[in-house]
């Protein structure tokens, strides 16, 4: 496909010269002049169809490549040519955005899906002692009074509630709202976050000071405060939950600051890491080596930061604990 548009331009108009050059030959009987004349039009009229074939060719490859699924196919049909560089270019560009696209897919196809199989395994778990229950309740109604009933109404409630618990965590996992963004001061945020952990502290009977905080005193962020301080929150909740062990030697730390004009949040802590075997999955949904954990705390925090145009990632080990770091 080497220089395109001259060989389209010679061509069409070899058509046009020497079809009126063998029209005018044979009106004026000049026969030895005509043929050659019509043969080179013919010929042109040949080489018209070949150069416009291998480009519709080119055309039907890329089309049957997106057909078959085939997003490896690359094209450079226009390296002397700049629009039809700009065409390769466009078509190379469909063919990434649909690989992409698919990937993304089958990415979220394998997600919902294990979705759905943990939400199936958890449903069957919750609901299987009380369908049992109840068809014990139905075959022995008499032994059903006093404290085994008791026992009995009190095991239905633990069950629903934990079913309850499990589909409210599903829903706040799938109804995370747009993030309405706002200037922030870095201190007053840092203060909201420090009143809400306080009571948090105060509930878990540990030690005041065991979160220190710093910021920049005239730092600014551009983030939405609710979705924000619900993601850092979420980490310092996981902070505390590590160094709990320690006792008095338990320490966390937030600190906000400013890299080449991003901010960065980073939550740390003394704990004891978390083991390499757990780490791959960390982020995955209703994961959760906590008793009565949900699971879905440090999927929502990355998610959060997501929405916000940045990321959330985390290191541990066993000898320095973990550091989270919320990018902005």
């Amino acid at each position: 496909m080497k220089r395109f548009r001259l060989n389209l331009v010679l061509l069409t108009g070899g058509i046009v010269l020497f079809s009126a050059g063998a029209a005018l030959a044979f009106a004026g009987g000049e026969w030895r002049w005509g043929v050659p004349a019509a043969a080179l039009a013919v010929a042109s009229v040949v080489g018209l169809f070949v150069l416009i074939g291998r480009l519709t060719g080119l055309m039907s490859m890329f089309v049957g490549a997106l057909e078959m699924n085939d997003s490896t196919m690359r094209f450079d049909i226009g390296r002397d040519d700049a629009q039809l560089r700009r065409v390769s270019e466009a078509m190379n560009r469909i063919m990434e955005l649909y690989r992409s696209n698919r990937i993304e897919l089958e990415t979220r196809k394998l997600y919902y899906d294990r979705i759905l199989s943990v939400m199936t395994h958890e449903m069957r778990n919750a609901i299987t002692p009380v369908v049992a229950l109840a068809d014990d309740m139905t075959a022995h109604p008499d032994k059903y009074h006093g404290e085994n009933l008791a026992d009995a109404l009190s095991l239905i409630s633990d069950q629903s509630s934990g079913i309850k618990k499990f589909l409210d965590s599903y829903s706040q996992l799938t109804h995370l709202p747009k993030p309405q963004i706002e200037r922030v001061a870095g201190v007053e945020f840092v203060n909201q976050i420090r009143d809400i952990m306080a009571l948090e502290i105060a509930n878990r009977s540990m030690a005041p000071d065991v979160i220190s905080y710093m910021v920049g005193a005239d730092m600014e962020m551009n983030v939405d405060r609710d979705l924000m301080r619900q993601a850092i929150v979420n980490l310092l909740r996981n902070a505390l939950d590590a160094v709990a062990s320690k006792g008095g030697d338990g320490r966390v730390e937030m600190r906000v600051t400013l890299s080449d004009g991003t901010p960065y949040i980073y939550v740390t802590d003394n704990g004891q890491g978390i083991p390499a075997s757990v780490q791959a999955n960390l982020f995955q949904p209703f994961i959760t080596t906590k008793q009565g954990g949900s699971g879905i705390g440090l999927y929502l925090s990355r998610q959060i930061a997501r929405l916000h145009g940045g990321d959330l990632t985390l290191s541990s080990s066993a000898s320095r604990g973990t550091v989270a770091v919320v990018k902005l």
